[in-house]
């Protein structure tokens, strides 16, 4: 579970931003609440929504997360001069240089943990990791200027495995690789439990739903099950994943593989015939075949299976297929799931429906969370949302940086309509659009 996550000096983020979880004195939709044993007195939030502007910084708040956990998943693989990916912000010159700093509290296991990194392009400045075993902090390991650490337990072990980290290269990260088994928990933390979906990206939870499909025999009858709720017409389907093992292997009967790749430069997917090709981070080729069934009538009683490829149904559609693996997935093993622009393509009944899983204390048995940012301010119900679930991104016209900043800041009436204050700025966070209209005028001869 996700307690608080802080950001600092990276994309749009400038000053530190913390984005958190616990829940305020709030009364309102305690179902919307997690009480965990490592809070003691607080309680965590089931979901949040951010809100903003274009180009205020939203989808930067999911990008820190999707690197943050990428260098954690990853950095062990770092040669000695491999540079690593980071993008500091831009509009001040002093923070070209300055490290990107990252914090994130979050609960495995029932033991709260608190990891912390800043980083440049060159290497890990500083790193940490703390636990709270017994509700107090504990130190597992500390690390500053790139090379000197601090450690409390199994200082021996630690030290020789110290040794053996590149500056590039994250001790969470290293350490777990070398089997060091005290850190391997929170990095399973990043590793299973923090899913982070962007808005271009729907091959990886496409395939990650066919993965589920072939993993369980009974989890096509719970995506079944949730297709019919979302009311998509979809009856049955059939998907698969394969291979392609030679590149002399036809596609659709008409083209070669070898002849493909002459052709296009692939990147995450293209369209041959009636396949779908994706590729992975080793430059592997998969076929992805995903048919769906629906029913028509012949007369007034005779029904016809009808077969659908894939790329036949609407976006919405592909969508929901692509989203209801990493759902189910999360709902059942009480992940953190973080998605850009939920509302693309759907309904604003289905945008509510996905939410309202993560609400409900009978289909979220295990403290699963939602983390999501969107555009649709029918979303912004106080019969849906607490006050201290609702964000916001707003861009510093000083400075040009990313402010975060909670409705709970405001204290609206709980009666208060928010969509409507929203939209007349009360909150902030909304695009300012001059009316005044600029035609050219036409150039004299």
């Amino acid at each position: 579970m996700l307690i608080d996550f802080s950001i600092e000096n990276f994309l749009s983020i400038k000053e530190r931003v913390t984005f958190s979880l616990v829940s305020s004195s709030d009364k309102s939709l305690d179902s919307n609440l997690i009480k965990n044993d490592p809070l003691e007195k607080d309680s965590l939030l089931r979901s949040a929504v951010i809100y903003g502007a274009n180009a205020s910084g939203k989808s930067n708040i999911v990008s820190a997360f999707r690197f943050l956990k990428g260098l954690v998943r990853n950095s062990h693989k770092n040669q000695k001069d491999t540079k690593i990916k980071i993008s500091p912000f831009k509009l001040d010159t002093d923070y070209f240089s300055k490290p990107s700093k990252f914090e994130v509290t979050f609960i495995k296991n029932n033991t709260k943990y608190v990891y912390g990194v800043s980083v440049t392009s060159e290497k890990i400045i500083d790193e940490y990791l703390y636990h709270y075993p017994k509700g107090r902090r504990a130190v597992l390991f500390k690390r500053e200027n790139t090379i000197d650490y601090k450690f409390t337990i199994d200082e021996n072990e630690q030290e020789f495995l110290s040794k053996r980290t590149l500056e590039n290269v994250l001790y969470l990260s290293s350490s777990t690789q070398l089997n060091y088994k005290k850190t391997s928990e929170a990095f399973d933390w990043f590793k299973d439990d923090l899913k982070v979906i962007t808005a271009e990206d729907l091959i990886g939870p496409t395939t990650f739903t066919i993965k589920m499909l072939n993993k369980d025999n009974n989890f096509k009858e719970i995506v079944l099950n949730a297709l019919a709720e979302a009311d998509l017409g979809i009856d049955d389907f059939s998907a698969s994943l394969d291979k392609i093992s030679t590149v002399e292997e036809p596609i659709d009967n008409s083209i070669s593989l070898i002849d493909f790749l002459r052709q296009v430069n692939y990147n995450d997917k293209e369209k041959v015939g009636n396949n779908i090709l994706i590729s992975d981070r080793r430059g592997n080729l998969r076929k992805l075949d995903v048919r769906t069934i629906h029913t028509a009538f012949r007369g007034k009683s005779n029904e016809l299976k009808v077969p659908f490829r894939f790329d036949e149904e609407s976006d919405g559609t592909q969508k929901m297929f692509a989203l209801i693996g990493p759902w189910i997935d999360a709902l059942s093993n009480g992940r953190t799931i973080i998605v850009d622009e939920l509302d693309t393509k759907f309904h604003h009944l289905l945008n509510v429906f996905l939410i309202k899983l993560f609400h409900d204390p009978t289909q979220n048995k295990n403290n699963a969370q939602l983390i999501f940012t969107t555009h649709n301010t029918n979303l912004l119900d106080l019969d849906l949302f607490r006050r201290d679930q609702i964000w916001f991104t707003e861009k510093n016209p000083d400075t040009g940086s990313t402010d975060l900043y909670s409705l709970i800041e405001f204290s609206p009436r709980k009666d208060k309509n928010i969509q409507k204050g929203y939209l007349a700025g009360r909150y902030g966070a909304i695009p300012f659009i001059n009316d005044e209209r600029i035609f050219l005028e036409p150039k004299e001869n």
